[in-house]
C-alpha cells in the first residue's frame, strides 16, 4: 500500500506567495496532499479552532521564515510562532526552513517596524536553539530542499499517513493476515522457548557442578617487627570451582557485552575471591597477606571457549569503529536465563555460598625476599 502524508505549510503569506507556490507543488511532486491556512486567516477563534484541526490531521509540519514576523493574535503572538508552538505540543516533527540573510530581502518583504523585527529575530533564534535548520536563498533553492527536508523527515519520522479506501485490505484479507500473526506467534514463541534452553550436543560436555582445576601462584607476606620488616614467599597451588560458579561469578558483567581483556580480569577477580576464601583457614597462611596472583592465559582461554560451547556466551556482532580492534562478548539467551537462576534471591532458600576447596599447596618456595 502505497502511503500519502499531509504536510501542513506554516509561514507568513503576503511575503512568501511565490515561495509557498513552489512549495506546495514540491509536496505534490513527492505525491504527498500540502496543507496551508492562506485562505483561512486565523482572525477570530473559529479560525484558530480550524487550524488547529489541520495541524492534528498532518503528519509534517514545514515551516518557513522570511523576512516578516507577520500578523499578531490579541496577545501579541504572531500566527506563524502560534501554529508552530502548536505543532511541537502536538509533537508533529518540524521540519524548519529559514532564510540565511533576511536582511538582504527587498523592503516589501521585510518588516519595517523595529518591534516587529525584534519579534522575528527572538522567533528565528527560538527555532535555531531547538532544531536543526535549513537555510535557503531564494523560491526555487526553498523547493528543493523542502523536498529533501520532507523525504528525510518521512525515514526519520515515519507517520501514519493516509491510503485510498480502495486499497483497504478486505475483510477476507485481513482475517488471513490475522492468521498468519498468529502462526508467526507460534513459531516465535517456539523459537524463544528453544533459545532459553541448552543447545543440542552439549550432553557430553564439562557443566554445572562439574569442577574445572586452575594452577595458579601467589605470594604470601607476613609483617615482621624488625627490618626487612616483611617475610614473604611464593606458592603454587589449585582451586577446583565448579563450572556453574565460574558462570555465575562473571555472567552479570556481560549483561551487555565486556571486551575480551576486561572479561579475562573477571576472571581473575574471580579465581582470586576464590583462592583468598579457599585458604583462609590455612595454617601455614593464617595472619599473611597474599597477593600477586597469577593464572595461565591456557586456563583463560579454556573458560571463554568452555562457556561458548555450552551456548551461554557468545561473540558480539555490533558493528564498532575501524579503530576498535577488540573482541567483545556477550551473553546468550539461554546464558541470561541460567544466570538469573544461579543470581537470583529466592525465599525458599538461603543464598548459596561458595564452598571453596583447594589442594594442599604444591611447591613451597621459602624466603623469596621482596
Amino acid at each position: 500500500m502505497n502511503k500519502r502524508f499531509q504536510v501542513f505549510i506554516s509561514s507568513t503569506f503576503s511575503d512568501l506567495k511565490e515561495e509557498r507556490q513552489l512549495v506546495l507543488r514540491a509536496v505534490l511532486e513527492l505525491d504527498h496532499m500540502p496543507a496551508g491556512m492562506e485562505l483561512f486567516p486565523a482572525a477570530d477563534d473559529s479560525a484558530w479552532q480550524l487550524i488547529k484541526d489541520v495541524i492534528d490531521t498532518s503528519d509534517y509540519y514545514v515551516l518557513i521564515i522570511g523576512g516578516r514576523y507577520g500578523s499578531l493574535d490579541e496577545v501579541g503572538i504572531g500566527y506563524t510562532e502560534k501554529e508552530y508552538e502548536y505543532a511541537v505540543s502536538t509533537k508533529k516533527p518540524v521540519i524548519p526552513l529559514l532564510h540565511e540573510n533576511p536582511e538582504s530581502l527587498p523592503r516589501d518583504k521585510t518588516e519595517t517596524d523595529e518591534a516587529a523585527w525584534k519579534k522575528l529575530k527572538y522567533f528565528r533564534d527560538k527555532i535555531e536553539k531547538k532544531h536543526t535548520c535549513v537555510y535557503w536563498k531564494n523560491a526555487e533553492d526553498l523547493k528543493a530542499k523542502v523536498i529533501i527536508g520532507i523525504t528525510s523527515a518521512v525515514k526519520r519520522h515515519p507517520a501514519i499517513g493516509w491510503i485510498r479506501a480502495d486499497e483497504v485490505p478486505s475483510e477476507a484479507t485481513l482475517t488471513e493476515v490475522l492468521l498468519l500473526r498468529e502462526r508467526i506467534s507460534e513459531l516465535e514463541a517456539t523459537a524463544e522457548s528453544d533459545r532459553v534452553q541448552a543447545p543440542k550436543g552439549t550432553e557430553q560436555l564439562h557443566q554445572g557442578d562439574d569442577s574445572f582445576e586452575i594452577k595458579f601462584g601467589f605470594d604470601a607476606r607476613k609483617r615482621l617487627n624488625a627490618p626487612p620488616y616483611y617475610d614473604e614467599t611464593s606458592y603454587t597451588a589449585t582451586i577446583d570451582p565448579t563450572w556453574n560458579e565460574i558462570f555465575a561469578a562473571i555472567a552479570p558483567s556481560m549483561i551487555h557485552e565486556i571486551s575480551e581483556n576486561e572479561l579475562n580480569q573477571t576472571f581473575k577477580s574471580f579465581f582470586q575471591s576464590y583462592a583468598r576464601k579457599a585458604f583462609s583457614k590455612d595454617t601455614d597462611l593464617k595472619g599473611k597477606e597474599l597477593r600477586n596472583f597469577s593464572f595461565k592465559n591456557d586456563d583463560l582461554d579454556t573458560c571463554i571457549v568452555q562457556l561458548r560451547a555450552l551456548g551461554l556466551i557468545k561473540e558480539s556482532t555490533r558493528q564498532r569503529s575501524l579503530r576498535d580492534t577488540h573482541t567483545y562478548w556477550t551473553l546468550t539467551p539461554y546464558g541470561d536465563n541460567l544466570m538469573v537462576q544461579l543470581r537470583a534471591l529466592r525465599h525458599d532458600t538461603k543464598e548459596n555460598e561458595q564452598s571453596g576447596k583447594a589442594s594442599p599447596v604444591e611447591n613451597k618456595k621459602r624466603n623469596t625476599k621482596k
